[in-house]
């Protein structure tokens, strides 16, 4: 990151993810604000100060997200950075069986409020410039799971998504990216999809690395594209799965 101080806003800084990220970044001497929904003993380790703050909100409308980038910005100063790594699925559910609910919600969590995440934040960037980074996974040009149908498709919408707003943005020095996990080690695999240690071990070996991703490696890409080495790349979706799908 250098020395350059980057008023950043973490998205969903409770998962196992943003855990490997939070750290460099604070170390950094950025401004950095954690938000999350409920999951307070993830954070507890970061103390709040003149340059951390911490964010609780239950995102579940485009004024929820509204109101986190504002009070982000209004205690920073401005937003130089984005980083969006919320997400869920209400249930592990084969396609033929899901509902409406369960549709709706999963393409709600996963593309909608992101939308009006980066919409805000771009509104505040304008004038100076800034980075948005997006989460996608790497399933998603490769139809998704049977049994997260709703979520690939809501990933793939990020994927346009990214395009759209990178085009429309370069014109404010507004860098937009994304980045794509593939099959990464968090509990989003044991306690969400809830698969075994057999099943995970036989997924990984699926893979040409032969091995699962971590979240550190997941890290390394985000701070690569806040960085200044990154300043010549925007609309693009950084595929982070050892190989996965070639």
């Amino acid at each position: 990151m250098g020395k350059i101080l980057h008023k950043i806003l973490i998205v969903g800084a409770s998962s196992d993810i943003a855990g490997a990220l939070n750290g460099p970044l604070v170390k950094e001497g950025n401004v950095v604000g954690l938000h999350y929904r409920g999951n307070t003993a993830a954070l507890r380790r970061f103390k709040e100060g003149k340059l951390l703050k911490k964010f609780q909100a239950n995102l579940v409308s485009a004024n929820a997200c509204f109101r986190l980038v504002d009070d982000f910005v209004a205690w920073a100063g401005g937003i130089d950075c984005l980083i969006q790594l919320s997400g869920d699925i209400k249930e592990p559910i084969h396609w033929e069986g899901i509902t409406e609910e369960h549709w709706n919600h999963d393409l709600k969590t996963n593309l909608v409020m992101p939308f009006f995440l980066a919409q805000r934040a771009i509104r505040h960037m304008k004038k100076s410039g800034g980075r948005i980074v997006l989460t996608s996974t790497a399933s998603a040009g490769h139809g998704g799971g049977s049994t997260s149908m709703a979520y690939g498709v809501a990933k793939a919408g990020i994927e346009c998504m990214v395009k759209g707003l990178a085009r429309d943005c370069a014109q404010y020095n507004i860098l937009v990216n994304a980045v794509a996990p593939g099959f990464i080690r968090t509990k989003f695999h044991t306690e969400k999809m809830k698969r075994s240690d057999k099943q995970l071990d036989d997924r990984a070996r699926l893979i040409p690395l032969k091995r699962a991703g971590t979240p550190e490696e997941m890290a390394g890409v985000i701070l690569f594209l806040l960085s200044g080495q990154s300043s010549y790349i925007t609309g693009q979706v950084l595929a982070v799965s050892g190989g996965d799908w070639l």
